[in-house]
């Protein structure tokens, strides 16, 4: 084969998807779609890449999908999706569906596993070999790359779901995550900020009680992740980090509750550097899957 390799990527998430297809990704073109029935979604998607490519023959497919999602290439399961509560999504298998239609081989990653790949390594002179990638808005959830590659165990990480510390005024509120009420993503994601305060935080001025815990919640999230992978960076991305002053307030808790237990991230300073904003803004998750589809054509190829 000579030249480029065609490759398609796309980003599924709860309410919208990406599909990109082109052999260069920062010229690929891009379409966005509605997230509605595992059947309708996965029709759009193939008319879009259908369309796309006209006569030519895709050579590798990209996917970062919400989840939970089997991410085990050896499973008779891999890419199918898990217990969710988007509805009728649970056992669908966009991967394998696609693997079968456009006879290429077809990665699929959990979205913020897709988006943690690309702000490690995405157009770096050098790549950042520990990244911890976290996304809050209708979830929570945390993405890692350690040593340059994506860490999953029997699958990826399920760290929006940890258990943390109530805040002393936050003792009756229930919670909304339909499988532990007051987990991390029960406490501390989008719907759980509405369900609080009937806004969202953005919406809440900066003084409003929901400022402080939101920084108090996230910031807990943040201190164990650095106790646990020990990253050179924690990305907090997705709508709700996005709030002015909320990734101060992140900073100033992760910093109260590391204490002077590692010397080196002592310091506000170090926390502005251990704890930023998403490099790639919205795009780390579809040029994440362009990466995906990068890696599994050259792993075919190569193998």
């Amino acid at each position: 084969m000579t030249g480029k390799p065609l490759l398609a990527a796309i980003e599924t998430g709860g309410t919208k998807c990406i599909v990109s297809v082109g052999k260069d990704p920062t010229a690929a073109t891009r379409h966005q779609i509605e997230t509605t029935s595992p059947s309708e979604t996965s029709a759009s998607i193939e008319r879009i890449l259908r369309k796309e490519i006209g006569q030519s023959s895709l050579d590798a497919i990209g996917i970062a999908s919400f989840g939970p999602l089997v991410v085990d290439r050896e499973s008779a399961d891999y890419g199918q999706i898990g217990r969710t509560p988007k509805p009728h999504w649970e056992g669908f298998n966009l991967r394998s569906h696609l693997q079968e239609v456009f006879d290429c081989p077809v990665m699929s990653e959990s979205d913020v596993n897709g988006a943690a790949l690309a702000e490690a390594h995405w157009q770096l002179d050098r790549s950042i070999q520990h990244l911890a990638y976290v996304t809050v808005g209708t979830g929570v959830g945390v993405g890692v790359v350690q040593n340059g590659s994506i860490v999953n165990g029997r699958s990826h990480p399920e760290i929006g779901h940890i258990r943390v510390e109530r805040h002393p005024s936050d003792r009756t509120f229930s919670g909304t995550c339909p499988f532990h009420g007051d987990c991390l993503e029960g406490l501390a994601s989008g719907p759980a900020i509405a369900a609080r305060w009937g806004a969202s935080l953005t919406e809440l001025s900066h003084d409003h009680p929901g400022q402080v815990l939101e920084g108090f919640y996230l910031g807990q999230l943040a201190v164990n992740l650095v106790l646990h992978h020990r990253p050179d960076v924690i990305i907090f991305g997705g709508g709700v980090p996005q709030t002015p002053r909320l990734l101060e307030r992140i900073r100033h808790e992760c910093l109260l509750l590391l204490g002077d237990y590692l010397p080196e991230l002592a310091s506000p300073d170090t926390m502005k550097t251990l704890i930023a904003s998403p490099r790639l803004e919205n795009d780390a998750g579809i040029l994440g899957a362009f990466m995906m589809a990068q890696r599994t054509f050259s792993r075919t190829n190569n193998s």
